[in-house]
């Protein structure tokens, strides 16, 4: 009995079993005979997250490119579904071919929060694969991480053979040819580490040597074998020329993000002291406008998907929005395709933008002042004043907006209780600033939303050695 009869006894005892049937248009399916490398790209959360991430798509399109290589797809199941495979003996597989974790020759997992991290262990103990790096001492069953939280990997040194810093569109094939010729030659596990830590990007954790102060603190870290003395993050040059897919995977369920994205650049030009996303991807790096057309047409034609996304840490700061928008907009005004604009800047939302904006979208407008006082946004580096925020609000509002949503925190440094008053009075100050208006529409309200979330101190940001706040501070 192989998988899928196995999976067929139980499968609909399960919810959604669309997670778990793979099939889907686009998906890549090889003769696992002809290939030289097996990756399974391990999401460690579940089937509507992971179908939503950018980087997943990126990458396995990449991979799979690669004549000798097949990338598959593997999400951590929901828990009535992990029962059901331990109750029935069946390990973690891949969508594509059904095999098990313990048919791949290398097992990629993207750190994308660090709450995932128990996920893997889980994961890799489902797939029937050792969980401690030291119990894989073959080649075979190499593990792999990449991803934004890289930058702090030392938590899961034990379980990872191989960290990859910064970003993967060059360092992962490079890992990858590496890799079959390791196989093909047959090398050791340490020898293929050993070459690999000089691909720029790569951390080995076995080698490196660690001492400790009594108080447990780094005293030094030392290099061994050859490694480098210090791993600089890879990071990709010219973001027009870097590959990215002609087309997705299609899921069959509903996920979280199930649209085509379109990415404008990475980096930002901002320097809020607590976003480590703002650090680690710098320097910016714009994708040309043409470009970004092109794409759009492919992914729209190769999937059937109705809306497109412009996906970046600051969508308004890109140079050229809006001629963007302007040849986009006939596009997908033409062709009945949704066009959805996020992550707005308070500080540069123009009447021109709004126009354009409004052509495209019909909900409301969502902003991010991130405090309520000016103090405390100085404090974090948000360089934005009441006056922006009252000017975006008046060419909202002539325009035709009344709903809002602002974003802010809780807990960051150096707050105090008249910081976070000042959210509920800013809030208030704009609903009063509407009403207050000469020529606003006659017998509609305003509408404004508060969400708070909680800050949490990030690596390689200036805010990182600052303690987040305890629950009983928080409630």
């Amino acid at each position: 009995m192989n998988y899928q009869q196995q999976l067929d006894q139980f499968l609909l005892q399960v919810q959604k079993p669309g997670r778990y049937v793979g099939g889907e248009q686009n998906s890549v399916i090889k003769d696992r005979e002809k290939v030289d490398v097996r990756f399974a790209f391990c999401f460690p959360d579940t089937y509507e997250v992971g179908m939503s991430h950018l980087g997943m798509k990126i990458l396995y399109g990449l991979l799979n490119q690669i004549d000798w290589c097949w990338c598959e797809r593997v999400f951590a199941p929901w828990m009535d579904m992990e029962e059901l495979m331990r109750k029935h003996q069946v390990k973690l597989y891949g969508l594509e071919s059904f095999d098990p974790l313990t048919e791949f020759d290398i097992i990629g997992f993207t750190l994308q929060y660090e709450l995932s991290f128990t996920n893997i262990l889980n994961m890799l103990d489902l797939g029937g694969v050792p969980v401690l790096a030291k119990d894989r001492p073959g080649l075979e069953h190499l593990v792999v991480c990449g991803g934004p939280c890289t930058c702090n990997p030392e938590p899961l040194v034990d379980f990872v053979d191989l960290f990859m810093l910064g970003e993967g569109e060059e360092q992962l094939p490079q890992v990858v040819e590496l890799y079959r010729q390791a196989k093909q030659e047959g090398w050791s596990k340490e020898a293929y580490l050993e070459k690999a830590c000089h691909i720029p990007g790569v951390y080995v954790p076995s080698l490196y040597e660690v001492d400790y102060w009594e108080d447990g603190r780094v005293k030094e870290i030392r290099a061994i074998k050859g490694a480098p003395e210090k791993v600089t993050k890879a990071i990709i040059q010219d973001m027009s020329k870097t590959y990215y897919p002609e087309t997705f995977v299609v899921p069959y369920i509903d996920t979280v993000h199930d649209r085509a994205i379109l990415e404008l650049m990475r980096g930002c030009i901002r320097g809020c002291r607590f976003c480590q996303a703002g650090f680690l991807y710098r320097p910016l790096r714009e994708k040309d406008a043409s470009v970004l057309c092109e794409q759009a047409h492919s992914l729209c034609d190769t999937t059937g998907y109705e809306e497109i996304s412009l996906s970046s840490l600051s969508s308004s700061d890109y140079s050229g929005i809006s001629e963007l928008l302007d040849d986009l907009i006939d596009y997908t005004s033409d062709n009945k395709i949704n066009l959805s604009l996020p992550s707005l800047r308070i500080d540069n939302f123009s009447g021109e933008l709004l126009e354009k904006v409004k052509r495209v979208r019909k909900t409301g407008l969502t902003f991010a002042p991130e405090a309520g006082s000016q103090r405390l946004r100085n404090v974090i580096n948000k360089n934005i004043t009441e006056d922006d925020v009252f000017a975006s609000c008046k060419v909202a509002f002539e325009g035709g907006y009344s709903s809002f949503k602002l974003y802010f925190m809780l807990g960051l440094p150096t707050e105090t209780l008249e910081d976070c008053e000042a959210i509920i009075d800013l809030a208030q100050r704009i609903i009063d600033f509407y009403y207050q208006m000469p020529n606003r529409p006659n017998g509609r309200g305003v509408n404004v939303t508060i969400s708070v979330a909680t800050f949490v101190p990030k690596p390689f940001t200036p805010f990182q050695w600052f303690g987040q706040d305890t629950l009983d501070t928080i409630v």
